[in-house]
């Protein structure tokens, strides 16, 4: 289990990576878990716009503050992104891994923490 915001955050860092170094059954467990990623993000997107439209002020108009409107989101957003999806992400041993990694020489050290600690069964 892990959190909607985490996952998410975890599929827009890996969605414009590399995967030029991973077997064949690495790319397999990539793909199958990008695909589970993705159609979470899917409904983050479609959430996120229903939630705003849901708490738009009814008398806000273009050009007017959003500070209200925000307020109103902002709560009810954090909960659906706190609540746990059923994707196991922990698919890579300590070997795929690096293989990924190193697929993209030019990621940060912070990049390559959330990939490790994302993507790692220890």
């Amino acid at each position: 289990m892990i959190k909607k915001e985490n996952a998410i955050n975890l599929f827009a860092l890996i969605r414009d990576i590399k995967n030029g170094n991973l077997s064949r059954e690495a790319l397999v467990k990539y793909i199958m878990l990008r695909v589970k990623l993705k159609s979470l993000f899917e409904e983050f997107e479609k959430a996120r716009e229903e939630i705003s439209e849901q708490v738009k002020p009814a008398d806000w108009k273009e050009g007017d503050s959003i500070k209200e409107w925000d307020e109103a989101f902002r709560p009810v957003m954090q909960k659906w992104l706190s609540e746990e999806v059923d994707i196991d992400t922990k698919i890579f041993n300590q070997d795929e891994c690096a293989d990924l990694i190193s697929s993209n020489p030019d990621l940060s050290g912070s990049a390559i923490d959330l990939i490790v600690s994302g993507l790692l069964n220890e």
